[in-house]
């Protein structure tokens, strides 16, 4: 059954939401969430709203920004150029009820349910359960800037009581199209094939809690595609000034300049540091372990998959190498912390590349006597 079906099953049966999530989103074996209503170029990242949350947070901390604004701009140029590059219909009318592949888009994400409030000098339309505030702002200004063919300022505001509401005033600036943007490493890219069907562990105690908002094993997901996250990176670096909090000096980016290296530190150490707060039980016995651990840290979540292992020296030390990161930042950053917590100290994570192909060293922070 292809997404389209799914669409039109789930509009008569919206019961079914449990399933035409897992029809659109597909588990391949490089460790990534593919997005079967593009094509299987588009991966994403299924991480827990507080997850995001706490990394978000720890991002503006270390990195002494409040970066809130530029996430929710990079939400709006990112579902503008999905609208544009094709697969994505743009919404049409000023009745929100009325998106229905817009919403069915939201809800297989699990981003939320948004109605319109009122439609006069100002529009103002409300997001109830948001997955995130600034991410649901943009993407609600995109669509109703593809509804109206005009372009609008947006302020956002929320509470408990009335959920997020986004006020839209027209503007007559001149905003270009957005343009493609491409990560910096390689991928495995079209050699990988989906998950078997048998093995779908990633999807069990899937629970659709309401319109908009799915659990699993209890937690609430979303998916967020890279190219969202790619579009906020470079939302950020302009005005990144070094790292304010944290271990900075814990990371090692090869190639990457003084702004971009910034931020690709701060975003792993708040991933590193949200990891080790969960008090996962991680046990490396061989580097062949790290298999296993890869998988059930990261490709899980869609953020990627290792495809060697190698032990680099007698206390821990390992390089891995990746077959596709969702972002290596994020990615070295929960690695980081399983090697934290298997060995009960700090450690420090070096990215390097092998013929644009990522390869990660995780090794102890300080230098062990022998």
């Amino acid at each position: 059954m292809g997404f389209m079906e799914s669409i039109r099953n789930f509009l008569s049966t919206p019961s079914s939401l449990e399933e035409v999530v897992k029809e659109r989103w597909k588990a391949f074996d490089d460790g990534t969430y593919r997005d079967l209503s593009r094509d299987y170029n588009e991966i994403a990242w299924r991480v827990g709203g507080g997850w995001f949350e706490s990394w978000f947070q720890g991002l503006e901390q270390r990195t002494g920004q409040s970066l809130g604004r530029r996430l929710a701009h990079a939400a709006v140029e990112h579902e503008e150029y999905m609208m544009g590059s094709g697969g994505w219909d743009a919404p049409s009318g000023r009745d929100p009820a009325s998106w229905s592949r817009t919403i069915l888009r939201w809800e297989t994400s699990g981003l939320g349910k948004f109605r319109l409030l009122e439609d006069g000098d100002e529009t103002r339309i409300v997001v109830e359960q948001p997955a995130s505030g600034p991410i649901c702002s943009g993407l609600i200004t995109a669509a109703w800037e593809g509804a109206t063919s005009k372009r609008h300022r947006f302020l956002w505001s929320e509470s408990a009581g009335e959920g997020l509401v986004i006020t839209l005033t027209q503007d007559d600036v001149q905003i270009p199209t957005p343009k493609s943007l491409s990560p910096a490493w390689k991928d495995q890219g079209l050699g990988a094939g989906m998950m078997p069907e048998s093995s779908d562990e990633m999807w069990l105690d899937l629970r659709n809690d309401s319109l908009g908002q799915w659990s699993i094993r209890g937690e609430r997901k979303m998916f967020l595609h890279r190219d969202l996250i790619l579009r906020f990176e470079e939302y950020c670096l302009p005005y990144l000034g070094g790292i304010h909090e944290g271990r900075d000096e814990d990371y090692t980016w090869d190639g990457l300049d003084e702004k971009r290296s910034a931020w690709w530190t701060a975003a792993a150490d708040s991933a590193r540091e949200r990891f080790v707060a969960e008090g996962h039980h991680v046990l490396v016995r061989e580097s062949s372990d790290w298999a296993s651990i890869a998988r059930r840290h990261l490709s899980y979540h869609g953020l990627g998959g290792i495809e060697s292992m190698k032990q680099i020296d007698d206390y821990g030390g390992v390089s891995l190498g990746f077959c596709t990161a969702f972002h290596p930042a994020i990615a070295s950053g929960v690695l980081l912390g399983c090697w934290e917590r298997a060995y009960g100290r700090n450690g420090r994570a070096s990215i390097s590349y092998e013929g644009g192909r990522v390869t990660l060293d995780l090794l102890s922070s300080r230098e062990i006597a022998a």
